[in-house]
C-alpha cells in the first residue's frame, strides 16, 4: 500500500478497540464521525476504509466488506443499541410512532424489522432529528413519539438518565427472534473496492486494541465521560460486545438479516 490510507470510525467506546494506535499511525488519516456520516464519506470515495454499518453491506449499496476481519457485533444484550419506550406505552407491540437516531443506519433497520417480524406493530418511522445529539427520548416526547433508537455511548448512559423510559435491547430481541448473532458493522469499502487490500494496518490496530479491552474501558470510566462504572465497562467490551465471529455464524447472521432488512 502506498500513500495515505484514509480510514473511517465512529465516536463511541466500543470502536476503539479496533482502531487503536490509528491516531498516531504514519500514513493513515483517521475520520471520526457518526455511522450515517461514515456511509457518504465511502459512498462519495472520500474513504479507503470505514468502520461502517452493517446494512449498508446486506442492502443496497452493498458496500464489500472484509468477512475476514473483526466486527462489531453481539450473541444476546448488547447494551448500546436501544429501543426506549416512553411512559405508559407497555411493549414494542404497542409503537405506533418511533424516532430514529440519526446517527445510524443499521439500528434504524433492525428496529423496523423487530417491529414488524418481532413484535407485529403498526408503527411509523418519524423523520429524524436534524443532529445526531438530537437523537434520544427528549427529542421524542418532544415528537410525540411512542419509542427512540438511541446507539452509542449515549445508549449506555440512557437507562440511568431515563429511568422511567423501558428499555428494550435491540441485540437481545434479535437474539430471540432468530438464535443468531447480530453483526452491526464492520470494515466496509467504497462500491467496487477490496477492504481487505488494508488488513495488515486494520489487523494490527484490532490485535493492538483487542488486547487492551480492560484497560480502555478502565481509561473510560476513570475520565468519567461516561458516568458509568468500571465493572459496567469493562463487562461491555469484554462480554456483551463481540469483535470476533466464526465464519459461519457470521455467515448465518448476516444473511438472516439481508432477508429481513427492508429495502
Amino acid at each position: 500500500m502506498t500513500g495515505t490510507l484514509r480510514v473511517g470510525t465512529v465516536p463511541f467506546l466500543v470502536a476503539r478497540p479496533l482502531v487503536a494506535g490509528l491516531d498516531d499511525a504514519p500514513d493513515v488519516a483517521l475520520t471520526v464521525a457518526p455511522p450515517s456520516d461514515l456511509a457518504r464519506g465511502l459512498l462519495a470515495g472520500e474513504l479507503d476504509v470505514a468502520l461502517a454499518s452493517s446494512v449498508l453491506h446486506v442492502a443496497p449499496p452493498h458496500l464489500p466488506l472484509w468477512r475476514e476481519g473483526p466486527v462489531i457485533a453481539c450473541d444476546g444484550p448488547v447494551r448500546s443499541v436501544l429501543l426506549l419506550l416512553a411512559p405508559g406505552v407497555a411493549s414494542p407491540r404497542e409503537v405506533r410512532r418511533w424516532l430514529p437516531d440519526p446517527a445510524s443506519r443499521t439500528a434504524n433497520a433492525l428496529t423496523e424489522l423487530l417491529l414488524r417480524e418481532a413484535w407485529q406493530a403498526e408503527s411509523v418511522r418519524l423523520p429524524p432529528p436534524s443532529r445526531p445529539g438530537e437523537a434520544g427520548p427528549e427529542a421524542a416526547a418532544a415528537a410525540g413519539a411512542d419509542a427512540a433508537v438511541l446507539i452509542g455511548d449515549a445508549a449506555l448512559r440512557a437507562p440511568a438518565e431515563f429511568p422511567e423510559w423501558t428499555v428494550v435491547d435491540l441485540g437481545l430481541a434479535w437474539k430471540d427472534l432468530t438464535a443468531l448473532p447480530f453483526v452491526f458493522a464492520g470494515w466496509l469499502g467504497p462500491p467496487g473496492s477490496d477492504p481487505s487490500r488494508h488488513a495488515a494496518v486494520l489487523a494490527e490496530a484490532a490485535d493492538r486494541g483487542l488486547r487492551r479491552r480492560r484497560e480502555l474501558a478502565e481509561e473510560a470510566a476513570r475520565t468519567g465521560g461516561h458516568a458509568l462504572g468500571r465493572s459496567f465497562l469493562v463487562d461491555y467490551l469484554t462480554r456483551d460486545v463481540r469483535y470476533r465471529l466464526s465464519p459461519e455464524r457470521l455467515e448465518a447472521a448476516l444473511a438472516a438479516f439481508a432477508g429481513l432488512v427492508p429495502v
